[in-house]
Protein backbone atom coordinates (compact mmCIF):
# COMPACT_ATOMS: atom_id res chain seq x y z
CA UNK A 1 0.00 0.00 0.00
CA UNK A 2 3.40 2.07 0.30
CA UNK A 3 6.04 3.06 -1.79
CA UNK A 4 8.97 -0.06 -0.94
CA UNK A 5 11.37 3.19 -1.06
CA UNK A 6 11.28 6.16 2.06
CA UNK A 7 12.47 9.17 -0.32
CA UNK A 8 9.81 7.85 -3.51
CA UNK A 9 6.89 10.39 -3.89
CA UNK A 10 3.67 8.31 -3.30
CA UNK A 11 1.80 7.32 -6.18
CA UNK A 12 -2.05 9.12 -6.62
CA UNK A 13 -3.85 5.90 -5.28
CA UNK A 14 -1.99 6.48 -2.31
CA UNK A 15 -2.17 9.94 -1.98
CA UNK A 16 -6.05 9.84 -2.69
CA UNK A 17 -6.57 6.58 -0.42
CA UNK A 18 -4.76 8.47 2.55
CA UNK A 19 -7.06 11.35 2.56
CA UNK A 20 -8.68 12.02 6.33
CA UNK A 21 -6.51 9.43 7.95
CA UNK A 22 -3.64 11.75 9.92
CA UNK A 23 -4.42 11.66 13.78
CA UNK A 24 -7.19 8.40 13.31
CA UNK A 25 -6.55 5.63 15.26
CA UNK A 26 -5.54 2.32 13.81
CA UNK A 27 -8.77 0.97 13.08
CA UNK A 28 -10.30 4.46 11.68
CA UNK A 29 -7.21 4.60 9.74
CA UNK A 30 -7.75 1.17 7.81
CA UNK A 31 -11.15 1.90 8.23
CA UNK A 32 -11.01 5.44 6.32
CA UNK A 33 -8.53 4.37 3.79
CA UNK A 34 -10.48 1.70 2.59
CA UNK A 35 -13.49 4.05 2.35
CA UNK A 36 -11.44 5.81 0.28
CA UNK A 37 -10.26 3.03 -1.82
CA UNK A 38 -13.91 2.15 -1.82
CA UNK A 39 -15.47 5.32 -3.56
CA UNK A 40 -12.95 5.50 -6.28
CA UNK A 41 -13.78 2.08 -7.21
CA UNK A 42 -17.33 3.05 -7.10
CA UNK A 43 -16.98 6.12 -9.32
CA UNK A 44 -15.27 4.71 -12.31
CA UNK A 45 -17.51 1.43 -12.38
CA UNK A 46 -20.48 3.90 -12.73
CA UNK A 47 -18.33 6.00 -15.66
CA UNK A 48 -17.57 2.88 -17.14
CA UNK A 49 -21.00 1.88 -17.48
CA UNK A 50 -22.33 5.32 -18.63
CA UNK A 51 -20.87 4.39 -21.91
CA UNK A 52 -22.71 1.96 -22.83
CA UNK A 53 -25.92 4.68 -22.18
CA UNK A 54 -24.38 6.75 -24.38
CA UNK A 55 -25.02 4.44 -27.36
CA UNK A 56 -28.56 5.85 -27.56
CA UNK A 57 -28.14 8.80 -24.62
CA UNK A 58 -32.35 10.06 -25.60
CA UNK A 59 -33.74 6.29 -24.68
CA UNK A 60 -31.28 5.74 -21.35
CA UNK A 61 -31.20 9.56 -20.53
CA UNK A 62 -32.52 8.53 -16.42
CA UNK A 63 -29.69 5.95 -16.41
CA UNK A 64 -27.01 8.48 -17.74
CA UNK A 65 -28.19 10.74 -15.40
CA UNK A 66 -28.35 8.72 -12.13
CA UNK A 67 -24.92 7.23 -13.09
CA UNK A 68 -23.45 10.29 -13.82
CA UNK A 69 -24.73 11.95 -10.69
CA UNK A 70 -23.78 9.15 -8.59
CA UNK A 71 -20.09 9.03 -10.00
CA UNK A 72 -20.07 13.12 -8.98
CA UNK A 73 -21.37 11.95 -5.61
CA UNK A 74 -19.35 9.10 -4.40
CA UNK A 75 -15.78 11.75 -5.58
CA UNK A 76 -17.36 14.03 -3.39
CA UNK A 77 -17.15 11.24 -0.48
CA UNK A 78 -13.27 11.93 -0.88
CA UNK A 79 -13.87 15.52 -0.18
CA UNK A 80 -15.68 15.17 2.73
CA UNK A 81 -13.09 12.54 4.41
CA UNK A 82 -10.34 15.14 3.38
CA UNK A 83 -12.21 17.68 5.58
CA UNK A 84 -12.78 15.09 8.62
CA UNK A 85 -16.50 14.39 7.79
CA UNK A 86 -16.09 10.74 8.23
CA UNK A 87 -19.32 9.91 9.36
CA UNK A 88 -21.09 12.07 6.74
CA UNK A 89 -18.62 10.97 3.71
CA UNK A 90 -19.36 7.01 5.11
CA UNK A 91 -23.15 7.72 5.43
CA UNK A 92 -23.48 9.32 1.74
CA UNK A 93 -21.55 6.53 0.16
CA UNK A 94 -23.73 4.05 1.81
CA UNK A 95 -26.72 5.79 0.17
CA UNK A 96 -25.55 6.48 -2.91
CA UNK A 97 -24.37 2.62 -3.73
CA UNK A 98 -28.12 1.78 -2.81
CA UNK A 99 -29.88 3.88 -3.97
CA UNK A 100 -28.13 4.17 -7.79
CA UNK A 101 -28.45 0.28 -7.68
CA UNK A 102 -32.15 0.41 -7.06
CA UNK A 103 -32.68 3.80 -9.27
CA UNK A 104 -31.06 1.40 -12.32
CA UNK A 105 -32.88 -2.04 -11.58
CA UNK A 106 -36.17 0.09 -11.57
CA UNK A 107 -34.92 1.71 -14.78
CA UNK A 108 -33.23 -1.57 -16.72
CA UNK A 109 -35.04 -4.33 -14.91
CA UNK A 110 -33.70 -7.27 -13.76
CA UNK A 111 -32.49 -8.86 -16.55
CA UNK A 112 -29.16 -7.10 -16.69
CA UNK A 113 -28.10 -8.70 -13.67
CA UNK A 114 -27.30 -4.93 -12.17
CA UNK A 115 -28.88 -5.88 -8.89
CA UNK A 116 -25.73 -8.52 -8.21
CA UNK A 117 -23.76 -5.24 -6.90
CA UNK A 118 -25.65 -5.14 -4.03
CA UNK A 119 -24.08 -8.32 -2.96
CA UNK A 120 -20.72 -6.30 -2.98
CA UNK A 121 -22.24 -3.32 -1.07
CA UNK A 122 -23.91 -5.49 1.52
CA UNK A 123 -19.86 -6.45 2.30
CA UNK A 124 -18.47 -3.25 1.79
CA UNK A 125 -20.40 -1.61 4.79
CA UNK A 126 -18.35 -4.17 7.01
CA UNK A 127 -15.04 -2.97 5.22
CA UNK A 128 -15.00 0.66 5.85
CA UNK A 129 -17.44 0.86 8.99
CA UNK A 130 -15.78 1.36 12.23
CA UNK A 131 -17.22 -0.63 15.06
CA UNK A 132 -18.29 2.30 16.93
CA UNK A 133 -20.24 3.51 14.35
CA UNK A 134 -22.36 0.23 14.33
CA UNK A 135 -25.72 2.61 13.25
CA UNK A 136 -24.58 2.13 9.47
CA UNK A 137 -24.74 -1.78 9.14
CA UNK A 138 -27.92 -1.65 8.41
CA UNK A 139 -27.12 -0.56 5.10
CA UNK A 140 -26.17 -4.08 4.28
CA UNK A 141 -29.85 -5.83 5.07
CA UNK A 142 -30.88 -3.02 2.73
CA UNK A 143 -28.29 -4.22 0.40
CA UNK A 144 -29.81 -7.84 0.70
CA UNK A 145 -33.39 -7.00 0.26
CA UNK A 146 -32.50 -4.99 -2.62
CA UNK A 147 -30.98 -8.18 -4.13
CA UNK A 148 -33.83 -10.07 -3.12
CA UNK A 149 -36.00 -7.89 -4.17
CA UNK A 150 -35.26 -7.15 -8.01
CA UNK A 151 -34.11 -10.89 -8.43
CA UNK A 152 -37.38 -12.78 -6.73
CA UNK A 153 -39.83 -10.04 -7.14
CA UNK A 154 -39.90 -7.80 -9.68
CA UNK A 155 -40.91 -8.79 -13.02
CA UNK A 156 -38.69 -7.97 -16.21
CA UNK A 157 -42.30 -6.37 -17.57
CA UNK A 158 -41.84 -3.45 -14.91
CA UNK A 159 -38.99 -2.22 -16.24
CA UNK A 160 -38.83 1.55 -17.07
CA UNK A 161 -37.17 0.65 -20.35
CA UNK A 162 -37.17 -2.32 -22.99
CA UNK A 163 -33.94 -4.08 -23.84
CA UNK A 164 -33.91 -6.76 -26.61
CA UNK A 165 -32.84 -10.17 -24.92
CA UNK A 166 -29.48 -10.67 -26.61
CA UNK A 167 -28.25 -7.08 -24.86
CA UNK A 168 -29.93 -7.98 -21.77
CA UNK A 169 -27.81 -10.81 -21.39
CA UNK A 170 -24.52 -9.46 -22.43
CA UNK A 171 -25.32 -6.86 -19.96
CA UNK A 172 -25.88 -9.36 -17.29
CA UNK A 173 -23.12 -11.47 -18.45
CA UNK A 174 -21.00 -8.34 -17.84
CA UNK A 175 -22.79 -7.48 -14.59
CA UNK A 176 -21.53 -10.48 -13.46
CA UNK A 177 -17.98 -10.27 -14.17
CA UNK A 178 -17.55 -6.88 -13.24
CA UNK A 179 -19.46 -7.69 -9.66
CA UNK A 180 -17.06 -10.26 -9.63
CA UNK A 181 -14.05 -8.74 -10.12
CA UNK A 182 -15.35 -5.95 -7.53
CA UNK A 183 -15.46 -8.29 -4.93
CA UNK A 184 -11.99 -10.22 -5.87
CA UNK A 185 -10.78 -6.38 -6.01
CA UNK A 186 -11.89 -5.39 -2.46
CA UNK A 187 -10.93 -9.04 -0.76
CA UNK A 188 -7.13 -7.87 -2.59
CA UNK A 189 -7.57 -4.04 -0.84
CA UNK A 190 -8.64 -5.55 2.71
CA UNK A 191 -5.58 -8.33 2.51
CA UNK A 192 -3.39 -5.55 1.36
CA UNK A 193 -4.32 -2.80 4.35
CA UNK A 194 -4.32 -5.92 6.72
CA UNK A 195 -0.73 -7.35 5.46
CA UNK A 196 0.31 -4.02 5.64
CA UNK A 197 -1.29 -2.84 9.51
CA UNK A 198 0.18 -6.31 10.39
CA UNK A 199 3.70 -4.88 9.23
CA UNK A 200 3.67 -2.17 11.20
CA UNK A 201 2.29 -3.67 13.83
CA UNK A 202 5.11 -6.27 13.60
CA UNK A 203 7.70 -3.35 13.23
CA UNK A 204 6.07 -1.06 16.46
CA UNK A 205 6.60 -4.75 18.27
CA UNK A 206 10.53 -5.12 17.58
CA UNK A 207 11.14 -1.74 18.51
CA UNK A 208 9.20 -2.41 21.81
CA UNK A 209 11.17 -5.35 21.96
CA UNK A 210 13.97 -3.34 21.54
CA UNK A 211 13.13 -0.78 24.32
CA UNK A 212 12.23 -3.14 26.85
CA UNK A 213 15.84 -5.00 26.22
CA UNK A 214 17.60 -2.10 26.81
CA UNK A 215 15.73 -1.42 30.14
CA UNK A 216 15.92 -5.39 30.98
CA UNK A 217 17.97 -7.89 30.51
CA UNK A 218 16.69 -10.41 27.81
CA UNK A 219 15.84 -13.02 30.68
CA UNK A 220 14.10 -11.13 33.26
CA UNK A 221 12.07 -9.64 30.04
CA UNK A 222 10.40 -12.72 29.50
CA UNK A 223 9.81 -13.78 32.69
CA UNK A 224 8.30 -10.42 33.50
CA UNK A 225 5.83 -10.84 30.16
CA UNK A 226 4.76 -14.18 31.68
CA UNK A 227 4.51 -13.34 35.18
CA UNK A 228 2.05 -11.24 37.16
CA UNK A 229 4.01 -10.43 40.20
CA UNK A 230 7.42 -9.28 41.19
CA UNK A 231 10.74 -11.32 40.12
CA UNK A 232 13.34 -11.59 42.68
CA UNK A 233 16.73 -13.97 42.80
CA UNK A 234 18.96 -14.53 44.90
CA UNK A 235 23.06 -15.10 43.97
CA UNK A 236 25.77 -15.83 45.59
CA UNK A 237 29.19 -14.53 43.59
CA UNK A 238 28.21 -10.59 42.43
CA UNK A 239 30.52 -7.87 41.33
CA UNK A 240 28.93 -4.89 41.92
CA UNK A 241 30.35 -1.19 40.48
CA UNK A 242 29.59 2.28 40.96
CA UNK A 243 31.40 4.77 39.40
CA UNK A 244 31.18 8.60 39.86
CA UNK A 245 31.87 11.76 37.70
CA UNK A 246 34.41 13.90 39.81
CA UNK A 247 34.25 17.57 38.38
CA UNK A 248 30.68 17.11 37.01
CA UNK A 249 29.20 19.84 39.22
CA UNK A 250 32.21 22.22 38.59
CA UNK A 251 31.30 21.39 34.91
CA UNK A 252 27.88 22.08 35.15
CA UNK A 253 28.33 25.67 36.48
CA UNK A 254 29.80 27.25 33.34
CA UNK A 255 27.65 25.04 30.33
CA UNK A 256 24.30 25.36 29.22
CA UNK A 257 21.92 22.43 30.40
CA UNK A 258 21.38 21.33 26.73
CA UNK A 259 24.99 21.22 26.71
CA UNK A 260 25.44 19.00 29.91
CA UNK A 261 23.12 16.37 29.13
CA UNK A 262 25.33 15.93 26.17
CA UNK A 263 28.46 15.53 27.52
CA UNK A 264 26.64 12.90 30.04
CA UNK A 265 24.84 10.87 27.73
CA UNK A 266 28.74 10.62 25.91
CA UNK A 267 30.43 9.83 28.33
CA UNK A 268 27.95 7.18 29.74
CA UNK A 269 27.48 5.78 26.41
CA UNK A 270 30.80 4.67 26.12
CA UNK A 271 30.45 3.11 29.34
CA UNK A 272 27.37 1.24 28.00
CA UNK A 273 28.95 0.14 24.95
CA UNK A 274 32.27 -1.39 26.99
CA UNK A 275 29.89 -3.06 29.66
CA UNK A 276 28.42 -5.00 26.43
CA UNK A 277 31.55 -6.09 25.28
CA UNK A 278 32.51 -7.13 27.99
CA UNK A 279 29.47 -8.92 29.61
CA UNK A 280 28.49 -6.87 32.39
CA UNK A 281 24.94 -5.90 32.95
CA UNK A 282 23.86 -2.04 33.69
CA UNK A 283 21.55 -1.33 35.98
CA UNK A 284 21.24 2.06 36.01
CA UNK A 285 22.91 5.72 36.31
CA UNK A 286 21.83 8.02 39.18
CA UNK A 287 22.47 11.88 38.63
CA UNK A 288 26.41 11.29 37.33
CA UNK A 289 26.68 8.33 38.94
CA UNK A 290 26.64 5.04 37.16
CA UNK A 291 25.96 1.91 38.21
CA UNK A 292 26.73 -1.72 37.10
CA UNK A 293 27.05 -5.56 37.94
CA UNK A 294 28.65 -8.37 36.89
CA UNK A 295 27.84 -11.94 37.38
CA UNK A 296 23.96 -11.82 37.29
CA UNK A 297 21.44 -11.87 35.87
CA UNK A 298 23.69 -15.21 34.28
CA UNK A 299 26.08 -16.17 37.06
CA UNK A 300 29.99 -16.35 35.92
CA UNK A 301 32.95 -17.22 37.61
CA UNK A 302 34.96 -14.45 36.61
CA UNK A 303 32.81 -12.21 37.83
CA UNK A 304 35.31 -9.67 39.67
CA UNK A 305 37.44 -9.51 36.99
CA UNK A 306 35.34 -8.44 34.66
CA UNK A 307 33.87 -5.58 37.11
CA UNK A 308 37.75 -4.48 37.17
CA UNK A 309 38.05 -4.76 33.72
CA UNK A 310 35.14 -2.60 32.92
CA UNK A 311 36.18 -0.22 35.79
CA UNK A 312 40.29 0.67 34.02
CA UNK A 313 37.93 0.50 30.41
CA UNK A 314 35.73 3.23 32.00
CA UNK A 315 38.88 5.76 32.91
CA UNK A 316 40.46 5.06 29.76
CA UNK A 317 37.72 5.99 28.10
CA UNK A 318 37.21 9.08 29.93
CA UNK A 319 40.77 10.04 29.35
CA UNK A 320 40.45 9.87 25.82
CA UNK A 321 37.01 12.20 26.19
CA UNK A 322 39.07 14.33 27.71
CA UNK A 323 42.08 14.63 25.80
CA UNK A 324 40.10 14.75 22.25
CA UNK A 325 37.41 17.12 23.79
CA UNK A 326 38.55 18.81 26.15
CA UNK A 327 36.10 17.60 29.18
CA UNK A 328 38.44 17.67 32.44
CA UNK A 329 36.15 15.08 34.10
CA UNK A 330 37.37 12.18 36.28
CA UNK A 331 36.10 8.97 37.84
CA UNK A 332 36.12 7.50 41.48
CA UNK A 333 35.30 4.47 41.34
CA UNK A 334 34.32 1.15 43.97
CA UNK A 335 34.00 -2.68 43.72
CA UNK A 336 32.83 -5.21 46.05
CA UNK A 337 31.83 -8.82 45.55
CA UNK A 338 29.53 -10.53 47.47
CA UNK A 339 25.47 -12.00 47.46
CA UNK A 340 23.01 -9.91 45.94
CA UNK A 341 19.31 -10.10 45.67
CA UNK A 342 18.35 -9.02 42.03
CA UNK A 343 14.98 -8.46 40.35
CA UNK A 344 11.98 -6.08 39.36
CA UNK A 345 9.37 -4.61 41.78
CA UNK A 346 6.72 -2.38 41.57
CA UNK A 347 3.86 -2.13 38.90
CA UNK A 348 5.07 1.06 36.87
CA UNK A 349 8.24 1.76 35.28
CA UNK A 350 10.39 -1.09 35.93
CA UNK A 351 14.21 -1.66 36.87
CA UNK A 352 16.20 -4.48 36.89
CA UNK A 353 17.66 -3.54 40.38
CA UNK A 354 19.65 -5.03 43.33
CA UNK A 355 19.90 -4.96 46.73
CA UNK A 356 21.82 -6.39 50.09
CA UNK A 357 24.95 -5.22 52.03
CA UNK A 358 26.91 -6.26 49.18
CA UNK A 359 25.24 -3.02 46.83
CA UNK A 360 25.47 -0.81 49.71
CA UNK A 361 29.50 -1.98 50.87
CA UNK A 362 29.89 -1.31 46.85
CA UNK A 363 28.95 2.44 47.26
CA UNK A 364 31.03 2.72 50.04
CA UNK A 365 33.85 1.83 47.77
CA UNK A 366 33.01 4.37 45.31
CA UNK A 367 32.46 7.15 47.95
CA UNK A 368 35.28 6.79 50.21
CA UNK A 369 37.73 6.10 47.27
CA UNK A 370 40.59 7.97 45.37
CA UNK A 371 39.82 10.31 42.60
CA UNK A 372 40.88 8.72 39.04
CA UNK A 373 41.21 5.11 40.85
CA UNK A 374 39.65 2.26 40.88
CA UNK A 375 39.15 1.61 44.60
CA UNK A 376 38.05 -2.23 45.37
CA UNK A 377 36.77 -4.44 48.95
CA UNK A 378 39.21 -7.13 50.54
CA UNK A 379 36.63 -9.51 49.23
CA UNK A 380 37.20 -8.23 45.42
CA UNK A 381 40.92 -8.00 45.72
CA UNK A 382 41.36 -11.53 46.66
CA UNK A 383 39.39 -13.00 43.49
CA UNK A 384 41.42 -10.34 41.05
CA UNK A 385 44.92 -10.78 42.39
CA UNK A 386 46.72 -13.08 40.52
CA UNK A 387 45.19 -10.93 37.28
CA UNK A 388 45.63 -6.93 38.67
CA UNK A 389 47.91 -4.93 40.41
CA UNK A 390 47.00 -3.85 43.65
CA UNK A 391 48.04 -0.93 45.69
CA UNK A 392 46.82 -1.18 49.73
CA UNK A 393 45.46 1.22 50.87
CA UNK A 394 45.48 -0.09 54.50
CA UNK A 395 42.47 0.30 57.23
CA UNK A 396 40.41 2.65 56.45
CA UNK A 397 36.88 3.57 58.71
CA UNK A 398 33.77 3.24 56.03
CA UNK A 399 30.74 4.53 56.92
CA UNK A 400 27.98 2.23 58.43
CA UNK A 401 30.87 -0.47 57.80
CA UNK A 402 33.49 0.51 60.33
CA UNK A 403 37.22 -0.21 59.61
CA UNK A 404 37.44 -2.26 56.20
CA UNK A 405 40.30 -3.07 54.51
CA UNK A 406 40.77 -1.93 50.80
CA UNK A 407 42.85 -1.53 47.61
CA UNK A 408 43.53 0.65 44.66
CA UNK A 409 43.73 -1.24 41.36
CA UNK A 410 46.95 -0.09 39.68
CA UNK A 411 46.20 -1.96 36.43
CA UNK A 412 46.48 -5.68 34.62
CA UNK A 413 49.92 -7.59 36.01
CA UNK A 414 51.96 -8.26 32.74
CA UNK A 415 52.23 -11.88 31.47
CA UNK A 416 55.86 -13.34 31.63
Amino acid sequence: MSSGDPGAKPSWWTRVSQLGIVGLSTEEERKTRLLNQCSIIAAVTLLSFTIGYWTDPARFAFGLVANLGAAALQLSVLWLVARGLRSLALGLFLLVCNLQLAAVCVFLGPDVGYQYYFFAFAAVVFLVTPRGAWFFYPFSAISVAGYLYFTFVMAPSEALVTIDSSIALLAKVTTIVTTFGTLVLLGYLFDADTRHAEERLAAEHARSEALLLNILPASISRRLKSSHGSIADGFADVSVLFADIVGFTELSARMPPGALVEVLNDVFSSFDDLGAELGLEKIKTIGDAYMAAAGLPEPRADHADIAVRMALGMKRSLDEMNRDKGYGLSLRIGIHSGPVVAGVIGKRKFIYDLWGDTVNTASRMESHGVKDAVHVSEATAKLVEARFELEPRGTIQVKGKGEMVTFVVRGERQSA
